[in-house]
């Protein structure tokens, strides 16, 4: 990297293990060092809206989906007396639908339990 003039953001910069519970509990690695920044191991990271987990379970990004579909549900509820029914089905089509299909492609072969909350 700084051969290419590039310096890495230690504090921007995540780092994730992927494996089996068990094998990540069996490793004494906690940080990666990269020239001169660390970057210590994170339990999920984001990428492009999508968390990802160090099993690869989506427990995280299927708890953050609901977590913001139910925000924006109440936000809804809230002003629905002051909406026509087109306007509230396009407000839920925008806001919740939305995030419900956005990459759930990666959420194909997960287990039902996984995804029954969605």
């Amino acid at each position: 990297m700084t051969e290419n003039k590039l310096k890495l953001n230690s504090e921007k910069t995540e780092a994730l293990l992927v494996g089996t519970r068990q094998k990540i509990a069996s490793l004494t690695v906690t940080d990666l060092q990269l020239d001169d920044a660390t970057v210590s191991f994170s339990p999920a990271v984001k990428s492009l809206g999508v968390f990802l987990d160090s099993t690869l379970s989506m427990q995280t990004h299927i708890s953050f989906i609901i977590k913001t579909c139910f925000f924006h549900l109440r936000r809804i509820a809230s002003i629905r007396r002051y909406l026509t029914h087109d306007a509230c089905v396009k407000l839920v089509v925008s806001l919740i639908f939305s995030r419900l299909d956005y990459c759930n492609s990666l959420l194909a072969g997960l287990p039902t339990s996984s995804i029954h909350d969605l």
